[in-house]
């Protein structure tokens, strides 16, 4: 049998992929020890700026259902950065049920800041996300578990990835705003929608009569085309693509384990009659000079207990806004 003899490149170069081959092994194994779901949270935020006035209700430490997580999904604004979408998600696993819960931006907080709107609680605390946590806790009695924050150029190059996302368009959306090299043009009916244009309808208002409620209303219908686009196999297909830009362009403390755990469960569910969705009860008002949306206790209380609640116990109390 005759010896083969390796030059030193090609010593180098087997030696450069078993050196891979090792390493992704090792990751792979990492992973698949830390496949584990979400951690209940247990942090609280250190911002004092603009500090929850009253009684501060905290959930931390609370008994907790077995399986059900909660989540906070964030769209930050480019220019102020300032929260222009949030949602609070409820993982049920154990009966297989997704609910989300938009929070319209203009949400009136029991806050010591002039400006009372959720929406300025991430930005006004140099992005500490945990004062946004202290203020959703605030309107809803929940302390997410996790977040997943997305920027805006996150969202666009990922919905580019999927090759766009197919909705029915209600109306016609123009608008533009300079500041923020904003412009909108989408026309309406069916159409898939690519990156840049998702953003716009995500984000458009102008024109809706019930204002950030009308935005929510359609968000919500963009959410589900979104999810069921994300859970077809050519999507599957685009994983490596998909990781990298989440790597780069979205921020979460989930862990890659948290995020395989989750995904596994949702492949189990049906998005037709598991997935619902629904905006934080309440009403339009103003308040010195400013245009709020007011959460209505007793309704959101209903709703979070029903859908929401990772607790043993209801939530009997929030810490809302009143007028004096």
């Amino acid at each position: 049998m005759k010896k083969i003899v390796l030059s030193n490149k090609a010593k180098y170069i087997i030696a450069a992929i078993l050196v891979i081959l090792s390493v992704i092994m090792v990751c792979a194994a990492v992973a698949i020890n830390n496949i584990r779901p979400p951690e209940a949270s247990t942090a609280s935020s250190e911002y004092r700026g603009g500090v929850i006035r009253d009684e501060k209700i905290s959930s931390i430490g609370l008994d907790r259902r077995d399986g059900v997580f909660t989540m906070l999904i964030v769209g930050t604004d480019a220019a102020s950065r300032s929260t222009d979408t949030i949602m609070l998600a409820s993982f049920d696993t154990e009966l297989k049920k997704m609910n989300i819960m938009s929070i319209p931006r203009d949400t009136i907080v029991n806050v010591s800041r002039a400006t009372k709107k959720i929406n300025a609680a991430y930005a006004m605390s140099d992005g500490n996300i945990y004062a946004l946590y202290d203020e959703v806790e605030s309107v809803t009695g929940i302390r997410p578990d996790k977040y997943v924050l997305v920027s805006v150029d996150g969202f666009v190059d990922l919905i580019d990835a999927i090759g766009g996302v197919t909705v029915d368009v209600p109306i016609d959306m123009h608008y533009k705003d300079p500041t923020q090299d904003l412009t909108i043009n989408i026309k309406k009916g069916v159409q898939t929608l690519d990156g840049y244009d998702s953003m716009g309808f995500m984000r458009y208002r102008a024109t809706y009569v019930d204002g950030d409620i009308g935005r929510i209303k359609v968000q919500h219908t963009f959410v589900e085309a979104l999810i069921k686009k994300m859970l077809t196999p050519a999507t599957f297909a685009k994983i490596p693509e998909l990781a990298e830009i989440i790597m780069d362009n979205v921020e979460t403390d989930l862990t890659l384990g948290n995020e395989i755990w989750l995904g596994k469960q949702m492949l189990t569910m049906n998005l037709e009659t598991d997935v619902s969705m629904h905006t934080l009860p309440g009403h339009a008002d103003y308040y010195e000079g400013l245009s709020y949306y007011f959460p209505n206790e007793q309704e959101v209380l209903d709703v979070i207990n029903e859908y929401y609640n990772p607790y043993t116990t209801q939530i009997e109390k929030l810490n809302l806004f009143k007028r004096q």
